[in-house]
């Protein structure tokens, strides 16, 4: 069996992956509560299976049922919308060492993965504010 080859973690893509971490941020602030709650949580749910076929074999399917069920605790509790995008930040790691990229013809595209993921858990543990909503009522204090 060839050894796994760790891919390169380019900068432009570090760069990107906090890009896409802040614009999901501001659109997820769009939705308005309780909605912004539920749709956190079923996005939980599609993220424990974004993986599947992913080169980690039967560990895949553990996965998705680890984060179906914190998807479920999720539909009332942001703490643990955050605690499913943690867990998805350990798999997006395990990928990047040992498995399939996320997007296939992107080698790197696991590392990008992890590093949006931390920014969204740290954005859901702390409550997920609405940033227009925040924004607003900092101008007007």
């Amino acid at each position: 069996m060839a050894p796994h080859i760790v891919p390169d973690f380019p900068l432009a893509e570090k760069i990107g992956a906090v890009v896409i971490a802040l614009v999901w941020i501001l659109a997820t602030s769009l939705i308005p509560e309780p909605h912004r709650l539920r749709i956190s949580a079923l996005t939980i749910a599609g993220a424990g299976a974004a993986y599947l076929s992913g080169g980690l074999g039967g560990w895949e399917f553990v996965f998705c049922i680890l984060m179906s069920a914190v998807a479920f605790r999720a539909l009332d509790s942001y703490t643990f919308v955050g605690i499913g995008w943690l867990l998805h930040t350990c798999w997006d790691i395990m990928h990047h060492l040992y498995g399939n990229p996320i997007v296939p013809f992107d080698p790197s595209s696991s590392a990008g993965c992890a590093v949006c993921d931390t920014i969204l858990a740290i954005y859901f543990f702390c409550g997920a504010p609405g940033f227009f909503t925040t924004f607003h009522r900092a101008e007007e204090a």
